[in-house]
């Protein structure tokens, strides 16, 4: 049933403006029927519940492909693939947060997690370690997207008032960055091995 072109695809589009507007917290089905100009039950013949629609949130927000170029070393495809992925995350208030509490079900989040697992699988991890990297990844992305403060210096902790200065200093795509060359060189140093 169609009201005034009510649709999935406008449903979505516009909890994804939602989203953007006020937040996770405060994306309801009420709220978005208001920003519809329908009923909340109106939504219920288009989406059976809010997870149903946090997922298609999820999804929309992830339906760009990575463009990683399969003839670069699995390093580099793997550091493209997370700044691109980073970006996504950027794009939308609170998406790390979403991505975090809605499990990957949907073609456009699992493409990218078989993006990842090719990479992975081709530099010659096992499934195992791939499984587990991949896993490893995907925390690293949604934590660097969703930074902590910084800890304040105290009298009584002088290696965190040695490093605040520090933690001042790094922005989040610095410590990002940090993240990935990390990870990639453990990585690598595993592949090695």
């Amino acid at each position: 049933m169609e009201k005034r072109g009510l649709n999935l695809d406008v449903i979505t589009r516009a909890a994804v403006q939602l989203l953007d507007d006020v937040g996770l917290a405060e994306l309801s089905t009420r709220r978005l029927a208001a920003k519809l100009g329908v009923q909340s039950p109106t939504l219920y013949w288009h989406v059976t519940n809010k997870a149903q629609l946090l997922d298609l949130v999820a999804e929309a927000i992830c339906a760009d492909a990575f463009d990683v170029d399969a003839t670069l070393g699995w390093r580099d495809q793997l550091s493209s693939g997370l700044r691109q992925f980073r970006a996504l995350l950027l794009a939308h208030r609170d998406a790390a947060a979403l991505l975090r509490e809605r499990p990957p079900t949907g073609p456009h989040r699992l493409a990218h997690l078989e993006t990842t697992a090719r990479i992975l699988l081709e530099a010659g991890f096992s499934p195992d370690d791939a499984a587990g990297i991949s896993r490893l990844l995907s925390a690293h992305m949604l934590d660097s997207a969703q930074a902590e403060p910084c800890p304040a210096p105290m009298a009584n902790y002088p290696n965190l008032s040695r490093l605040a200065p520090a933690f001042g200093r790094l922005s989040d795509t610095d410590l990002f960055e940090l993240g990935v060359t990390v990870i990639l060189d453990g990585l690598e140093h595993r592949l090695l091995r």
